[in-house]
């Protein structure tokens, strides 16, 4: 009689942990899943940007004609600015940024003392 609970419970145990397991999984395969609510030019780069599809966002970013520079100061996906929303929600995140970010002007800064001429 022992065994037969014995062998019941590691059976329940491990019904258990398989049911438990699986609801895990897709609950985090579901997280990260976005669904487009307007059909803007904006949405589609965020949503495009999301995806981790290097090619598919430069296609993107040439055919909705907007700079990278506006792209990444200007366009807000879930009210976040879109390399923010990349780093929360994106696939390969690091490799969309970059992609993003390249070739943005970085200034340059200078002071000069004007009392000391």
């Amino acid at each position: 009689m022992k065994t037969l609970t014995k062998t019941l419970s590691k059976k329940f145990a491990t019904v258990l942990t398989t049911v438990t397991l699986s609801l895990s999984v897709a609950g985090f395969a579901n997280a990260s899943s976005f669904v487009a609510q307007v059909n803007s030019a904006t949405t589609e780069l965020c949503m495009t940007a999301a995806s981790g599809n290097r090619v598919a966002m430069n296609k993107a970013i040439k055919s909705s004609r907007i700079s990278k520079s506006a792209l990444v100061y200007k366009v807000k996906c879930n009210d976040l600015n879109i390399t923010d929303f990349v780093a929360q929600h994106g696939d390969s995140p690091e490799k969309m940024n970059n992609l993003i970010n390249k070739g943005l002007r970085k200034g340059q800064v200078s002071i000069t003392d004007t009392a000391s001429l």
